[in-house]
């Protein structure tokens, strides 16, 4: 059997921050012509138009302002090692790999719930307003722990692939594989 697995880092991809910041702002261009003609019109319907235009240049050119700043975040978002699960967004902390209690995987996210959640709380205000934003329904559709991987440079399968290579063996697993190993 070989040593311990290098370390698994994700860091933000710049290829995919760029295109999400140009559609974003793209999104937000498109909205401002309905804002300035909407609140120009000065009739109620067109001032409601024009409210929701101006919404849609906050929202998306918010979005591609962030995206922007983060082109410039070089450091590690996510590493998966022997000491653990650590996701800058999630915490400062570090999660036990055999805390996950199991794995979904959605197009752009990695979702992981934990066997006991309370031991890894959310630190970080933004995940925390968004958590408490989706309410009841927060738990089953963003998990315990997400991981946005359409932002990240590593395909979404490597994280999953990565865990399962540093997590550590229970005594039963290790003799199974040593039974098996005896057998062939």
């Amino acid at each position: 059997m070989s040593g311990a697995p290098e370390a698994f880092v994700a860091r933000f991809s710049i290829p995919k921050l760029l295109l999400w910041a140009i559609l974003s702002a793209g999104m937000a261009m498109m909205c401002f012509p309905v804002a300035l003609s909407g609140l120009a019109s000065g009739a109620l319907v067109g001032l409601a138009l024009g409210l929701t235009g101006a919404v849609g240049v906050l929202f998306f050119g918010g979005i591609a302002a962030v995206h922007s700043l983060r082109l410039f975040d070089r450091r590690a978002q996510v590493i998966i090692d022997g000491h653990g699960l650590y996701v800058r967004s999630h915490g400062a902390g570090r999660i036990a790999l055999r805390s996950i209690k199991g794995m979904k995987r959605d197009v752009g996210r990695l979702s992981l719930g934990l066997h006991k959640p309370a031991k890894y709380p959310i630190e970080t205000r933004h995940r925390r307003f968004i958590y408490r934003l989706n309410g009841s329904a927060a738990q089953g559709f963003f998990g315990d722990v997400w991981i946005w991987t359409n932002m990240l440079d590593q395909p979404q399968a490597a994280f999953a692939d990565a865990i399962m290579a540093h997590r550590p063996m229970t005594e039963f697993e290790k003799q199974l594989a040593e039974t098996i190993a005896a057998n062939r």
